[in-house]
């Protein structure tokens, strides 16, 4: 080791330059050194779009999950139909229906839905006169990622609305990229 050290000193300290052969080494070493970095470069660009891709899909669910409760927790007059959940929301005032889209409007993609229409209409006729409807999937990472949420079935039991297999997917085919097995919403106003 100090043999290396006085032969670098040396080096340094001479007047003369390098010789082609410590040229070239150092000319090889620097290459290992920029393929190894050059070849972990699409690696670690798929890990970190990974991360990513994880991290938006766990945050749309969350935002999913809020909003549902947020709609459910003070509902009234529940009903459900198979995929579809009707109510209408004490807070805001209005009926609203919750369900998943046919898939023929936006790619074959079946994403929860919420509408929303003025009560006295809704109480009427079951549904005429939407005053609002958005997809729950509508955050700004989930429309960057083309992330949408999907859920199995939805059920309402003694004061208490389930929603089954809540799922985060992507329109690049990727599926469960987050997901709930159930989600259960008591709901403060019945029972």
């Amino acid at each position: 080791m100090k043999k290396i050290k006085e032969l670098v000193k040396q080096k340094l300290n001479s007047k003369k330059g390098f010789t082609l052969a410590e040229v070239l080494l150092a000319v090889l070493i620097l290459l290992m050194v920029s393929a190894i970095v050059v070849a972990g470069i699409p690696a670690a660009k798929d890990a970190y779009e990974k991360v990513v891709l994880t991290s938006n899909a766990e945050v749309t669910l969350s935002t999913t999950v809020n909003t549902l409760r947020n709609e459910l927790g003070t509902a009234k007059n529940i009903e459900t139909s198979g995929n579809e959940i009707s109510y209408i929301n004490l807070t805001r005032g209005s009926a609203s229906r919750i369900y998943l889209n046919d898939g023929t409007n936006n790619g074959g993609r079946h994403e929860i839905m919420l509408e929303r229409y003025s009560r006295n209409a809704y109480l009427e006729n079951k549904g005429s006169d939407i005053v609002q409807s958005v997809s729950l999937s509508s955050t700004p990472a989930a429309k960057d990622m083309n992330l949408y949420v999907t859920y199995e079935s939805v059920s309402y039991n003694s004061g208490i609305v389930t929603f089954h297999n809540i799922s985060v997917d992507s329109d690049t085919g990727k599926v469960g990229l987050a997901t709930l097995d159930d989600l259960l919403i008591r709901v403060l106003s019945e029972g």
